[in-house]
């Protein structure tokens, strides 16, 4: 039922389902297509977030062709938005070199400015980093105000360079080794990192490659930046607030505060980390959402689009996150370190899917079905599948990426989805396609985003405890660890539920039903609502709303509400004289 010349040429696709219609009016609504990941909960920088915060999106279906329809459907809308609509497939045709490539052409290696993207300098992550001006500022920072504090602090930087570096009036530009240069200028140990084989060249084996991390150790040797520009300051502060390794290294230090800057440890799990970045900005959709309207150089395009969308605000809170999830908190720092960036460099990593289409044509008296491919990356389905180089992937590396702030952004599933798998880190919203038979499978889908520390429970946190590291005056080593300390000795009880599992705030778990008017559905969600409250209820764990609405239908029929606290099983600790007894 899909026209396969249309999608051939990008052209819009009518949902022709009000269910898709529905989940399609919300997802692109938020422009969440414009994203290449979930903003942060507590950005250090930029516009105050407007209206409901960007989250995933979980979608259940009791109908086993739901899941890839939505994945095609809805990652092929998200790639026409971002911009690969304006030349259809043949963008893909004509693209099809990445362009962070390090290679060689007729001798000369065309990818030295991407270095600045993998190479994760120590000097500039201590010096010009964004929590600490975060810290030390009492009001919100607009974005051109973080780059002229961060320009501020890089002053001693770019004078060193000024004094010591080698810079030729007539030679090419080198100013894609300046970081490195300021590295060795300043002490750093990551020369010595750069030249091992097990450091910076354990990337990869490719000649051209290497041959790009001789060059820039060479640069460093010689502190040779070759014709300085006068932009030079500009472009160290994107490097400073934009480059995936510097951010990534901060993010490792912060969950692995017993580590010096330049521990060659903490510059590979960085180096791994932005190395999978390079990956997601290769992707075509990327490609073409960053190259949209503009004329710069996709490495400077790189730079500003993560600086521009506060990666190191992102990389922060997801580093908490993984040091939990990755039970890495009771192990050494170096390998706390290292698991997080593996954690992190895998879920960047994800291939798109490749999902098969039947394309049937009735010829005279014949039926024909030939099969055509499409692309699910925005949106995904949560089972084994094969990429477009017919690999096959598996099903728990879906679920990863989908528990990372990088895409996929939409995760379908039928009932394989519904018990023991957690999809909270970045998902407060669950879709019920169809609605399910009883009131415990309602409560077991929606539980897999209610979880310790989810999505909802952060942006609630980042709302009421921000203050506590903005205009501290000191960075602090992990700040989401010094929120949910705070939150935690506020919280009225003492207890592991709260901040932990819930944390009030004006961000709620969402159950989204897109039911037909006049359906059978509209009836079946009252009941099974009235049902799910009474279930919670029993455990004394109700939403409030479905509470209240409950309780005045009983109070309506002659019940007083005090009877029902004799009836309810509770979960929190019993804090009375009498237990400490």
């Amino acid at each position: 039922m899909l026209d396969h010349e249309a999608i051939n040429s990008y052209a819009p696709l009518k949902p022709a389902n009000g269910r898709m219609r529905a989940i399609m009016d919300d997802i692109f609504g938020q422009n969440l297509d414009q994203n290449l990941w979930i903003p942060a909960a507590m950005p250090y920088y930029g516009d105050a977030r407007s209206g409901a915060p960007l989250t995933k999106a979980l979608i259940f279906s009791s109908w086993s062709m739901v899941p890839d329809a939505v994945a095609a459907l809805l990652s092929y809308e998200a790639e026409r938005r971002m911009g690969v609509g304006e030349s259809g497939r043949r963008y893909f045709e004509q693209h099809r070199l990445r362009p962070l490539q390090f290679r060689q052409d007729q001798g000369r290696l065309v990818g030295l400015r991407a270095l600045m993207l993998i190479y994760p300098s120590p000097a500039l992550a201590e010096l010009a980093d964004p929590l600490a001006v975060f810290s030390e500022t009492e009001t919100a920072l607009s974005q051109e105000g973080m780059r002229a504090a961060i320009s501020d602090r890089l002053k001693p930087a770019v004078e060193a360079l000024s004094k010591e570096a080698v810079s030729q009036p007539d030679a090419n530009s080198a100013e894609w080794a300046a970081p490195a240069v300021i590295d060795d200028l300043l002490g750093a140990r990551s020369r010595v990192w750069l030249e091992a084989p097990h450091g910076m060249r354990a990337l990869a084996s490719e000649d051209a490659f290497q041959d790009h991390v001789a060059e820039l150790a060479a640069a460093v040797k010689a502190h040779d930046i070759g014709a300085s520009s006068a932009d030079l300051s500009d472009l160290l502060v994107d490097v400073a607030l934009g480059s995936p390794a510097v951010c990534a290294l901060r993010a490792l230090k912060r969950i692995a505060p017993e580590l010096s800057w330049d521990d060659p440890r903490l510059l590979s799990g960085a180096a791994e980390v932005a190395w999978s970045f390079r990956a997601l900005f290769n992707q075509h959709d990327a490609v073409a959402l960053l190259r949209r309207d503009t004329d710069d150089h996709y490495w400077r395009r790189v730079l500003v689009y993560c600086s521009e969308h506060n990666l190191q605000a992102v990389l922060d809170e997801y580093a908490h996150y993984l040091v939990d999830a990755e039970g890495l908190g009771a192990r050494p720092p170096e390998e706390r370190a290292m698991g997080v960036a593996r954690a992190m460099a895998q879920a960047l990593a994800i291939r798109p899917s490749q999902i098969d289409v039947d394309d049937v044509h009735v010829d005279g008296e014949t039926l024909s079905i030939s099969k055509f491919q499409m692309r699910g990356r925005f949106a995904m389905r949560l089972a084994d599948y094969k990429d477009e180089d017919g690999a096959v992937a598996r099903l728990g590396g879906v679920r990863d990426a989908f528990n990372s702030p990088f895409r996929p952004f939409i995760l379908a599933t039928t009932s394989v989805g519904q018990e023991g798998l957690d999809f909270h880190p970045y998902c407060y919203r669950v879709y019920h396609w169809n609605l399910p038979g009883n009131p415990v499978d309602l409560e077991q889908r929606e539980g897999r985003v209610h979880r310790f520390k989810g999505h909802a429970v952060r942006l609630n946190l980042a709302e009421r405890q921000a203050a506590v590291v903005r205009g501290s005056g000191k960075a602090p080593d992990d700040p989401w660890k010094l929120m949910f300390e705070r939150a935690r000795s506020e919280a009225p009880i003492d207890s592991d539920i709260i901040p932990y599992w819930i944390y009030e705030g004006s961000v709620r778990i969402e159950r989204r039903v897109p039911m037909l008017p006049f359906s059978r559905e509209v009836a079946r969600l009252a009941w099974l609502k009235r049902s799910l409250t009474v279930y919670r209820l029993a455990f004394g764990q109700p939403r409030q709303d479905d509470l209240i609405d409950y309780l005045q239908n009983l109070a309506g029929e002659g019940m007083e509400a005090s009877l029902l606290s004799d009836l309810q099983i509770r979960l929190e600790p019993d804090l009375s004289d009498k237990s400490r007894r």
